[in-house]
Formats: structure tokens, sequence, C-alpha cells
């Protein structure tokens, strides 16, 4: 008996190009917030998204932007300033959006020490 043995190999290649998302992504989401009354309440959150999305804010109270994270200030929280805060991104591929909760807690009554 004889045995014929074939050895076939076969060899691909390809290229991976890895891109950030198009579409604009919250790659840090609006946190809940609870604030004391009279303090100073901070939203932030981070997108992505090719070309950089624009990101607005439901309420113009003042919006700062560093490096890359986007900022809702809400400088003097009160009960008119509780309720639902919104980021929206927006760019030509889409748009998202970030919702959180400001709560705002009754400053507390200084405690006297006695010693």
């Amino acid at each position: 008996i004889s045995c014929l043995c074939l050895r076939a190999e076969l060899i691909s290649s390809a290229n991976l190009t890895v891109t950030p998302s198009r579409e604009p992504l919250f790659t840090r989401k609006l946190d809940i917030l609870e604030v004391i009354e009279g303090r100073t309440a901070r939203f932030d959150c981070k997108v992505s998204g090719s070309p950089a999305p624009r990101v607005t804010w439901i309420d113009n109270i003042r919006i700062l932007q560093e490096a890359g994270r986007h900022s809702l200030v809400i400088s003097h929280v009160s009960g008119d300033t509780e309720g639902f805060y919104t980021a929206i991104a927006e760019n030509i591929h889409g748009k998202a959006e970030c919702t959180a909760e400001l709560y705002m807690q009754e400053p507390r009554a200084a405690i006297p020490s006695h010693m």
C-alpha cells in the first residue's frame, strides 16, 4: 500500500483599521447629583464621534468645555433648579442624549459642640 501525502499551505493577509465611533457616543455619562441648597452643582460628560460632536444643553445656565469634558454648572442650587438636565451631542452621523437629575438637599442646621 502506498500513500501519497500532499501538504497545502494557505496564506491570508488583511489590514485592520480601527476608527473611533462616527456617530456621537457618551463615553462618560451624566451622574445624578444631590447638592446642598446654595452650593454649586456641576454635570460633567465626555463624548466621542467623528467629526467631534457639538454638545448642547437643554438648560443654558453656565457651560464649560475643557480637555474633552463638557460641563453644565449651576452656581446656586435651589428648589427652582431641581429637575432633569440633558446634554445633546450631534454630528453629521447622528445624535445622542444623556439625562441626569439634580436633587436639592436642605442645609443641615449647625450642631453646637459641647466640650
